[in-house]
């Protein structure tokens, strides 16, 4: 197999096996007009079909929630871009954000800003340690930061070579956020009509090791939103909202671009915000579709159940990020029974796009990640890159043309993942004779336990059906005899003290035993990213320093 550069994927994507649309279905028109053109170009065509409907509900530095028309977004692009342009902004360079959705608004205007010059743009994580910014801001050489004034003094001294535009800065200020509310400017804007220049750098989750930067273009970016908006049904007469840090690929390329794709509605939270304040401004903004990571839509549901709140609007659920356990299923199912349910599986580098298991497969086949999302494709090999069987558990592979470009200034990732047309994912999967993938696991989770695989997200699946366990993360701790053995971290649910005798004794009767977990922690919370995502990284570090701990006593 070999490595595949943008322009040859360009080419291949005609010789791949693609889920597309028939003909006859309104959904190709849609996914014919996305060909060669750019975001800023889908833009201007939403704002003259739709110019007064909502386009962003999103909140501002200043203090308020900004709701924007397609056709004032429009207004607000080019104006940011304009005032980019006036500091010195120009095409090709790339612009750090580090901003946290409590300025959602203004970062998602700065990226449409950058998009319309040309620029790219680079959503940093707030919640980075300084080491990990550096490491963020070195690689990618911004020549402009976007960020909050008490933020600036610290990315000055961990990157002193950009220079800072603040948000709340005087208007016209060299070192100000060019607020479109606030500036008017008349520069002329450049024609920018080529669907592969790059947009935007994405960092990947970072629950692995140091974090790569996955670069994403106009044509990725709106097949993303094609692929997934199409997977959960969006259509101009839906709002979508979901709880999405703007460091994620979640925001820009799946939350944004389903929308605007579709004509739809974005609405984006601000941090903070609890579940109480989320069940509110689902309420206020009349949002049809919501859309979650697994693990705060559980807490989510529980928040529904006591209090007032009216989500009759809501008509579908969309997850993914893990698999759901069954029994949140059931709880949404009993508690929202007009609300039917859409699981969806991808990564970065994929778009987000993927697969999805559309809602009247559950709960029949909760926990499978369905079938390949509209425009993709997704097969499943061995370690040589052959496809397996049916039933047989090998590497997901994608393809389609939501997949990026690459891994900004890292060639040696980019041809062991990016090969020949497709995206090596890392998963583990098995298709099914229905033609759905499950999950198995990811490659690095799968634990070998003196030859024998197991995999850690079955064992979780068993675990998360013993009463009183909200949350469990299974992770493999070495053994002198058998290389690794099964250790199981649990968090027990409120009020609930948990007995392992218990735990042990459940998985026992539903599990091999050689994949019934050998040690058991019980742990007040688990390690995550901002996406709720569970970090068995630093999991299995904390694990071992203790092991290594208790040795030593």
């Amino acid at each position: 197999m070999r490595a595949t550069s943008p322009a040859s994927h360009c080419r291949s994507m005609a010789a791949t096996a693609l889920r597309e649309p028939a003909m006859s279905d309104p959904g190709m028109n849609l996914y014919n007009e996305l060909h060669g053109i750019t975001v800023p170009a889908l833009l201007r065509r939403r704002a003259e079909r739709y110019p007064f409907q909502l386009a962003l509900s999103a909140q501002s530095h200043r203090g308020y929630r900004d709701r924007l028309s397609y056709a004032q977004l429009v207004m607000r692009m080019d104006a940011v871009a304009r005032g980019l342009a006036e500091r010195g902004v120009k095409s090709g360079e790339r612009i750090a954000l580090f901003l946290s959705n409590s300025a959602v608004r203004e970062a998602v205007l700065t990226a449409l800003g950058c998009y319309r010059l040309g620029a790219i743009v680079a959503p940093l994580n707030v919640r980075g340690a300084d080491e990990e910014l550096r490491h963020a801001l070195t690689l990618v050489e911004p020549a402009f930061i976007v960020t909050t004034a008490d933020a600036a003094e610290r990315l000055r001294s961990l990157y002193p070579a950009a220079r800072m535009l603040m948000l709340g800065g005087a208007p016209y200020a060299g070192d100000g956020w060019p607020d479109p509310e606030l500036e008017f400017h008349r520069a002329a804007l450049p024609e920018n009509e080529c669907a592969e220049t790059p947009t935007v750098l994405l960092f990947t989750s970072g629950t692995t090791a140091r974090s790569k930067a996955v670069t994403h273009c106009h044509r990725s970016q709106l097949f993303c939103g094609y692929a997934i908006g199409g997977a959960i049904g969006l259509s101009n007469r839906d709002t979508y909202q979901g709880a999405w840090p703007i460091f994620t690929s979640s925001v820009l390329n799946m939350a944004c671009m389903s929308a605007w794709v579709y004509g739809a509605s974005v609405v984006l939270e601000e941090t903070p915000l609890d579940n109480a304040g989320r069940l509110h401004l689902i309420e206020t903004e009349g949002t049809t579709v919501y859309h979650g990571v697994t693990s705060p839509l559980h807490f989510m549901i529980d928040e529904y159940q006591r209090g007032g709140y009216d989500l009759s609007r809501v008509r579908r659920i969309a997850y993914g990020g893990a698999a759901m356990p069954a029994e949140v299923i059931e709880k949404f199912r009993e508690r929202l029974p007009r609300a039917d349910q859409v699981h969806v599986w991808g990564m970065t580098e994929t778009g987000p796009a993927g697969t999805y298991l559309a809602p009247w497969f559950l709960p029949r086949k909760a926990g499978c990640i369905g079938a390949a999302q509209p425009g993709c494709s997704v097969r499943v090999v061995d370690e040589d890159g052959a496809p397996v069987s049916t039933g047989e558990s090998g590497e997901l592979l994608f393809s389609g043309p939501a997949m990026a470009l690459g891994y900004f200034r890292n060639p040696e990732a980019t041809r062991e993942t990016f090969v020949d047309g497709w995206v090596r994912t890392g998963d583990i999967g098995r298709m099914d004779e229905e033609g759905h993938f499950h999950f198995v696991d990811r490659k690095k989770d799968i634990i070998n336990r003196g030859g024998l695989k197991i995999s850690s997200a079955a064992v979780e699946d068993v675990i998360y059906r013993f009463a009183g366990v909200s949350e469990a993360a299974v992770v493999a701790i070495p053994h002198a005899g058998l290389g690794e053995d099964v250790a199981a971290c649990v968090v027990a649910a409120a009020g609930v003290t948990l007995d392992t005798g218990a735990l042990q004794a459940h998985c026992a009767r539903h599990l091999a035993d050689y994949a019934t977990p050998r040690r058991w922690f019980i742990l007040p919370a688990l390690p995550k990213n901002p996406m709720g995502k569970i970090l068995k990284r630093e999991l299995r570090d904390a694990l071992l320093l203790q092991l290594q701990g208790q040795e030593a006593a």
